[in-house]
């Protein structure tokens, strides 16, 4: 009988220790999702420097393009820092009312704004995250409001980091 539980285990250990691909494609503290890497920061800054931070990391604000994208970073969020507000890429500044994706200027071909959003309340609400306060939904914000946010880099499959 105990040889047995050893082997179990000493086999449990194995597994344990293994790295596990999925989780060893992207940089440690990042999720992988798709095609990319994702990092929520533990730190609240404005949206300039949220995408400098990410920058700094060879990465950018995320960009969210499909519902199946939005639901996984939802629950992340959820788990990585419950209550918070994180900043995504997308800002109206050029052509108000009309979002983008900053560094691409590509108009969003997937939204999941909250009922009544975006408002641009004060008229000076230019960036986009998800907001604790509308169970993470999207709104509009203004920019200088300190908010945690999530850094996208691409993934290409092969183990090399790409810069997104």
């Amino acid at each position: 009988m105990v040889n047995n539980f050893s082997f179990l285990f000493s086999l449990f250990l194995a597994f344990a220790i293994l790295p596990d691909k999925a989780s060893s494609e992207c940089p440690l503290g990042w999720h992988h999702y798709g095609m990319s890497c994702f990092f929520f920061s533990h730190e609240a800054y404005d949206w300039f420097v949220s995408q400098s931070s990410c920058r700094a990391h060879n990465a950018r604000l995320a960009e969210v393009e499909t519902k199946a994208q939005s639901d996984t970073l939802i629950n992340l969020a959820k788990t990585n820092g419950p209550g918070q507000s994180y900043w995504l890429r997308g800002r109206d500044d050029v052509i108000e009312g009309v979002w983008m994706w900053a560094s691409t200027d590509r108009a969003f071909n997937y939204t999941d704004w909250y009922p009544g959003q975006p408002d641009n309340s004060g008229g000076n609400e230019n960036c986009l995250h998800l907001y604790a306060g509308f169970g993470l939904k999207w709104n509009d914000a203004i920019c200088t409001y300190k908010n945690r946010f999530i850094c996208e880099k691409e993934y290409s499959g092969d183990g090399s980091e790409v810069i997104g």
